[in-house]
């Protein structure tokens, strides 16, 4: 059933479905995904939240970043004139308010917004499978000014305790890819993202974050795969979340990590159609294509744009070390582990693979 409780002290006002696998909530002021657990397991991975001392200073007359939020518009910092001009890092949608939209279906939830700085709307279904704990995410983005832009849209799900430890597991089909510090020298500075259950290739990442400091790394999704999927799994919690989406629609994928003292604060598993975490001027004068990939996207006056992802939770039988490959057949997800006869199998209901498919 949908739930609308508003929270007028902490400008919240949630929303949630559920089935009796799980429960999604989500924050209509700015549109995050703020909750997704299992029913016997209340370990929510998405419960980062900025407080607004937190935010920059240009977001911080709007929603704070939480949970699962959408980078619209941007993805970073806006130029110097755009900040004058009142817009926020990471693009307004995520800073104002959204609207949600009646349905009669208990595990729907339909919720629109416009966002008259960055001329954009855009309207989010999402659906709730019936009986599993997974969801996928439909939006369509409408250019509401006369003329084209560039533009950025980056899925941003972002990690936090108690899920997220320094022994975190991190698997994605990426490849090449490189440190945003290198931007401007991606030719000479690139690293390969290596599936060995944690870390990637050259990087020594393991489970000292003692010397590290804040990072974001970005890679090239799979260009031979049809699907781009990122799990991450805490062995604390026992507890897999995992995203799936057409590598058509977002052929990039984030890592952020956010360390302090020592240990690992907070994680961005992001996926997007943008490489370059930069203004859109800074971008141009970069790359505006790298390994054979466009680094920013662009939407015409007037023009729809749709895009979509999936997600889950899944608790994984003891042993478990990571993933090596996920297949969408048959109605069902196979997540593909290094130990061959501890694959999972997800179920999945039709429509969710047909609203994913088309």
């Amino acid at each position: 059933m949908q739930q609308l409780n508003t929270e007028k002290s902490n400008h919240k006002a949630l929303v949630s479905i559920q089935n009796e696998t799980c429960s999604l909530t989500l924050d209509l002021n700015g549109g995050a995904i703020t909750d997704f657990h299992l029913t016997p397991n209340k370990v929510n991975p998405l419960s980062f939240a900025f407080t607004k001392d937190q935010m920059p200073e240009n977001n911080k007359a709007g929603a704070p970043y939480q949970g699962h939020f959408l980078c619209l518009g941007r993805w970073g910092e806006p130029s110097a004139g755009e900040i004058k001009a009142g817009l926020p890092n990471h693009g307004q949608i995520a800073n104002i308010l959204w609207n949600q939209v009646e349905t009669d279906q208990d595990t729907i939830l339909e919720m629109q917004t416009s966002a008259e700085l960055e001329g954009l709307s855009i309207q989010r279904k999402i659906v709730l499978d019936q009986h599993e704990a997974i969801f996928i995410v439909k939006e369509k983005v409408v250019n509401i000014n006369p003329l084209g832009r560039l533009f950025s849209m980056v899925q941003h799900p972002t990690l936090a305790a108690p899920f997220l430890e320094n022994h975190i597991i991190v698997n994605s089909n990426s490849t090449i890819g490189f440190d945003q510090q290198d931007y401007r020298v991606i030719a000479t500075h690139n690293t390969t993202w290596k599936n060995e259950s944690i870390g990637w290739e050259n990087i020594g990442r393991r489970n000292d974050f003692t010397n590290r400091t804040d990072i974001v790394r970005s890679f090239q999704v799979d260009a031979n795969s049809s699907y781009g999927w990122i799990t991450a799994y805490s062995p604390t919690s026992n507890l897999l979340i995992g995203y799936i989406w057409p590598r058509a629609d977002y052929p990039w994928a984030h890592i952020w990590e956010n360390v302090k003292d020592g240990n690992l604060i907070y994680m961005g598993l992001e996926f997007g159609d943008t490489a370059i975490h930069q203004p859109f001027s800074e971008i141009i004068k970069t790359a505006v294509n790298l390994f054979g990939e466009s680094t920013v996207g662009f939407i015409d006056a007037g023009e729809t744009i749709e895009k979509k992802y999936l997600s889950f939770l899944v608790q994984p039988e003891q042993g478990f070390n990571g993933i090596e490959d996920i297949i969408i057949e048959n109605e069902k997800i196979s997540l593909i582990t290094p130990q061959v006869k501890k694959n999972i199998i997800l179920s999945i209901d039709s429509t969710l693979l047909y609203e994913l498919s088309t």
